[in-house]
């Protein structure tokens, strides 16, 4: 019976290319076939071993990069895992984007709800992240965007299949809407964590008052109103030009920011 259920596992593609046109107006076209859990004013996510399968964990197939119709997905009982497949335990966090993990902005509302699902979840770490671009493998997140969740998580282990075989999750969160759903104030207790965090890693501790910052395309506009305001100091900062905890230090040292992910 083992052999037979393991034998009857089915892989489909990871993105429904029927979706294709409506990817980012409801339509889900990254594992079509399974719906979010929906919780009140929380990102929408998948959470391996599903109950509504009676406890089937997440495998992938394929490991290609550039060609979404050679990786697929399935669920599976972890007794009879398709042939030879390697089961990896621990927590896995799979983040799907339509847009980009190594853009500062679209990698952060990627990978930020996992914060807040760790939050709710006796602030579990992840023992990989697996990341997707429209179906396709992608092995790294932007420098700035990892040192992030490395503040948070620890090490950041990003996973490539070396084989070519069926990979099995013993734990699996998946995350494919970003912040969508996500209430105001749930992101607000996200972001703090994660300033919290980020100062603690580069050793900072903020007091005091803190001075206006904007971009250097807007420093005459914004210089001219601050000249207006008592008390209102503006510094103009390239954040290219700055280490990751520079970048912490300016922020945290800032007034206002534009809020992130349309918070």
């Amino acid at each position: 019976m083992t052999a037979k259920l393991s034998d009857s596992v089915i892989f489909l593609p990871l993105q429904d290319l029927r979706f294709r046109e409506t990817a980012t107006k409801g339509n889900t076209w990254f594992m079509s076939s399974l719906n979010d859990t929906h919780e009140e004013n929380e990102a929408q996510h998948l959470y391996f071993p599903l109950k509504a399968s009676k406890g089937r964990v997440l495998c992938f197939k394929g490991r290609d990069t550039k060609d979404e119709t050679k990786n697929s997905y399935a669920s599976a009982w972890r007794e009879s895992l398709p042939e030879s497949a390697i089961l990896l335990e621990g927590v896995t966090f799979v983040s799907y984007t339509y847009y980009d993990h190594t853009n500062l902005w679209h990698g952060l509302c990627a990978v930020a709800p996992f914060v807040r699902w760790s939050m709710k979840n006796e602030c579990l770490k992840p023992a990989r992240w697996v990341l997707f671009h429209w179906g396709e493998l992608r092995l790294r997140m932007g420098s700035w965007v990892q040192q992030l969740m490395q503040a948070n998580f620890g090490e950041v282990k990003v996973k490539g299949f070396d084989r070519d075989v069926p990979y099995c999750f013993e734990k699996a969160v998946v995350m494919r809407h970003e912040m969508s759903q996500m209430g105001q104030e749930n992101k607000l207790k996200k972001f703090d964590l994660l300033r919290c965090k980020a100062r603690s890693y580069c050793g900072i501790n903020p007091a005091g008052s803190r001075p206006f910052k904007n971009a250097t395309a807007v420093t005459d506009i914004f210089a001219k109103e601050c000249a207006r305001v008592e008390g209102c100091i503006l510094h103009v900062v390239q954040s290219e030009d700055l280490s990751f905890c520079d970048q912490v230090k300016v922020l945290t040292n800032t007034d206002i920011v534009a809020s992130p992910c349309g918070a």
